[in-house]
């Protein structure tokens, strides 16, 4: 499981040794992946450096050279491979750090090697061919050998070094000047692999810095949007998350012409509850008959969630036809009346609700159906409370 770079972020040191180590591991990543294109086309370059020496060095050497350049490419290509496949750990960049810095460093004497293997100061043809190619392999590593600074250096070196080290010993200041332009070549190089290596992990921080800082944004919406439609005393939606439900289950059963059911609680006397025991055994209850909600919608597989659109006001949106609402209403009522609560039988907890149905797709319309099941509700009230009204459209009618 990666950290959480939200955590790593310090205001006076920048970003924490965590976030060091994922930079690192990035780089070393992108190394890595570059090798299957990198080396295999370094190996062509070494079959036709072969070939141009064919006729003008030994063939012996020129073999021995090339097998140990197939070997160690091979090897690189197949630990690459292998660490690819590693789980992300401390151990297993440390030892990718090291392979991926050997493997560079040996590949830059071989190619070195060239450089005192096939430089014959009388053969110009040669002379030239060794500087084309070594120069070639330095200028074209830069870019790829650059994500970790380090990396560079211990190939581009001993790559350069022998054929620099002939050319400065040979007496001949034609050779002279070319061994110190590619000394001054190869300088550059190096000082231009630093500053790219730089601009990458500059740019690798600024993505993990840029991902972690979306990341608690992402957060602090999640938190807003939980604020905002959340009701803060018992935890299940309010008014504001009941309004866009009930828009996006209009939208939705005015395209598949299902019904939509309102159900409307209110708790009886729940003023006087409040008035004699106070607010804090008031809230008790409202939190307890949110947990009944749940537990009725969760226990009678209900594709909908209740809300608490008031103070002691309950809703719950349903998609089906009125007899399931008005049972489920029923369910809800006998489970509140079991509820239990501190202050005894004598002072049981009941409730009253109005169910009303609507059709979307045949011009019904919200506002009807909202009054609708708080007129139902309304008669509930009247008619002594702790009941279920619904309202039929042909008139209300009590169940059970």
């Amino acid at each position: 499981m990666q950290p959480d770079l939200s955590t790593e972020m310090d205001g006076n040191t920048g970003l924490s040794p965590v976030l060091d180590q994922r930079v690192r591991r990035e780089q070393y990543r992108l190394l890595s992946n570059h090798l299957p294109v990198v080396l295999p086309g370094s190996l062509l370059i070494a079959v036709l450096l072969a070939w141009g020496f064919w006729n003008t060095a030994d063939h012996t050497a020129i073999l021995v050279w090339l097998s140990l350049l197939v070997a160690v490419i091979t090897a690189r290509l197949g630990l690459a491979s292998y660490f690819s496949r590693l789980p992300e750990r401390p151990e297993a960049d440390h030892l990718l750090r090291n392979t991926l810095l050997l493997g560079s460093f040996i590949s830059g004497c071989i190619w070195g090697s060239a450089g005192i293997l096939f430089f014959d100061p009388e053969n110009a043809y040669g002379f030239a061919l060794l500087v084309i190619v070594l120069g070639g392999l330095v200028a074209g590593s830069l870019g790829s050998h650059s994500y970790y600074f380090p990396n560079f250096p211990l190939f581009a070196i001993p790559e350069f070094l022998p054929l620099m080290g002939g050319l400065l010993a040979v007496e001949n200041d034609f050779y002279t000047l070319i061994g110190l332009m590619m000394a001054l070549f190869l300088m550059l190089n190096l000082f231009y692999s630093k500053k790219y290596a730089d601009m990458i992990e500059r740019s690798i921080r600024l993505q993990f810095a840029n991902d972690a800082l979306l990341e608690r944004l992402k957060a602090s919406n999640r938190e807003l949007h939980e604020y905002s439609y959340t009701d803060s005393l018992t935890g299940i939606g309010n008014r504001r998350q009941f309004d866009l439900d009930f828009d996006q289950t209009w939208q939705v059963a005015e395209t598949t012409e299902a019904p939509v059911c309102l159900i409307l609680m209110d708790v009886d006397h729940f003023k006087e509850y409040n008035d004699t025991y106070g607010h804090p055994q008031g809230d008790e209850v409202l939190k307890s008959l949110a947990l009944v909600l749940l537990n009725v919608c969760e226990e009678q597989k209900v594709r909908g969630r209740p809300m608490r659109i008031g103070g002691e006001e309950f809703a719950l949106l349903l998609k089906g036809d009125l007899d399931l609402a008005i049972d489920i209403a029923e369910t809800i009522r006998e489970s509140v009346r079991k509820m239990k609560i501190d202050r005894g039988e004598e002072h049981r907890v009941t409730a009253s609700f109005g169910v009303a149905r609507a059709q979307p797709a045949r011009g019904g319309s919200r506002g009807a159906l909202l009054d609708a099941a708080d007129k139902a509700l309304y008669k509930a009230k009247a008619a002594g409370r702790d009941r279920v009204i619904a309202d039929r459209k042909s008139g209300a009618g009590k169940h059970g």
